[in-house]
């Protein structure tokens, strides 16, 4: 059940806007606005859309659930765009090419390349509409006072909400299955946003194998996947290798798009009828046909092809950088830096440990080190000889009847 919070803001929504407004008048005017990057509108509209469609089929409909991850995409849109106003994120100057390097995430944490756009919401999956209008319809309002961390939190509720209505028709529909890898993928964004990485991982994990399932291995989707898997573990310590295995795999991916791109060109390619009976090695289809792969190389005309393959290149020659700054970076060391200060002091000095919070004192036993000279012979015997020169010392009866004679003599 959404929260009280959210559901009243959904209530003002709906009342903000014409009584007449419908389920389909709201979500147009949503997906516009989305498409026009005015993410603040696209929140209200989406909610507008949701609560009416909720007064009529409830709120675990899953006719909702797509609601669900629109209302939640446009929120976690608007509070990544509020994170970049409030000065958490440097605004990008100009506009960037898809395929390039599109700026920092609001975690400030580094450059993400962007390999498609948001097909549900009538854009097409390579960001090749709306683009032109982008900066017309830009306004100058003012971001509204607030915290964007409210806007990621209800984000995460909504994006959950829609993941328990996929995941209970997963095994039903592959293209509920694909909502549900998208859902995970946007929770994944959400908690790589708000710094959560270890949660990140988990979800983008469970996305990239729900998409390995369903999409070929040139599918942008899977370079998309493997890539943002491979940002956050290389924020998390000691998952350095891995961050490197999933770039490669993000490049393999994109090596693979450009071979399928080079054979679309060349008319290589079967058509999408004869591609669809094809089945992977465990014998489960991939749904090349289907909205599913919606991506596919064989639904592009030749000039599409063409601008693709461009935008491919430019993604190959990011991502290769990628690996090899990834690979470059130096290896995490296994103990803290306190710890290893102080074993190199302590090593300098060959003294008494130095004593590191949280750690046991290591204490330098030195006995072992210590040459002990033993004594001569000739030095033991040195007292004993000079009492018995001296006649002083030696009280054995002997020595006392030799001298009782000596004096007697005398």
């Amino acid at each position: 059940m959404a929260s009280e919070q959210l559901k009243a803001a959904r209530a003002d929504a709906t009342d903000a806007f014409a009584p007449d407004m419908t389920v389909e008048t709201a979500l147009e005017h949503a997906r516009r606005a989305f498409a026009l990057k005015k993410y603040e509108q696209a929140v209200e509209y989406y909610a507008t859309a949701l609560e009416l469609q909720t007064r009529k089929q409830g709120e675990d409909a899953p006719e909702t659930a797509n609601l669900y991850f629109s209302y939640g995409k446009a929120l976690l849109e608007n509070a990544i765009s509020q994170a970049s106003v409030l000065g958490k994120e440097q605004p990008e100057n100009g506009d960037e090419a898809e395929g390039k390097l599109s700026g920092t995430g609001a975690n400030g944490k580094g450059p993400i390349l962007s390999f498609s756009g948001d097909a549900d919401e009538g854009i097409d999956l390579f960001g090749q509409a709306a683009i032109a209008e982008e900066e017309e319809g830009e306004e100058d309002a003012e971001a509204e006072d607030g915290e964007p961390e409210d806007d990621f939190n209800a984000a995460w509720e909504v994006l959950e909400l829609a993941r328990a209505i996929y995941e209970k028709g997963k095994d039903e529909d592959d293209e509920v299955k694909m909502k549900l890898a998208e859902t995970y993928i946007a929770l994944g964004d959400v908690s790589l946003e708000t710094e959560k990485f270890d949660q990140a991982i988990t979800d983008y994990s469970e996305g990239l194998a729900l998409k390995l399932d369903l999409l070929p291995i040139s599918s942008r989707q899977i370079a998309e996947a493997h890539y943002k898997l491979s940002i956050v573990l290389d924020l998390t310590s000691g998952r350095l290798s891995d961050a490197i295995l999933h770039a490669e795999k993000a490049l393999e991916s994109v090596d693979a798009r450009l071979a399928e791109l080079h054979d679309g060109i060349d008319g290589k390619l079967l058509p999408e009828s004869s591609r669809e009976a094809k089945t992977d090695k465990k014998g489960k289809g991939k749904a090349i046909g289907s909205d599913v792969h919606a991506d596919g190389v064989c639904r592009l005309t030749r000039s599409q092809m063409e601008a693709e393959m461009k935008e491919c290149e430019g993604l190959k020659e990011d991502l290769a950088l990628k690996v090899e700054e990834l690979k470059t970076t130096p290896s995490e060391p296994t103990e803290s830096a306190p710890a290893m200060a102080a074993k190199a002091l302590d090593a300098e000095l060959n003294a008494q440990s130095i004593s590191v919070p949280g750690q046991p004192a290591v204490v330098n036993d030195l006995t072992s080190l210590v040459v002990k000279k033993k004594k001569k012979a000739a030095e033991l015997d040195a007292p004993a000889k000079r009492r018995a020169d001296d006649g002083e010392g030696d009280g054995s009866p002997t020595a006392k009847k030799a001298k009782l004679e000596e004096d007697a003599q005398s």
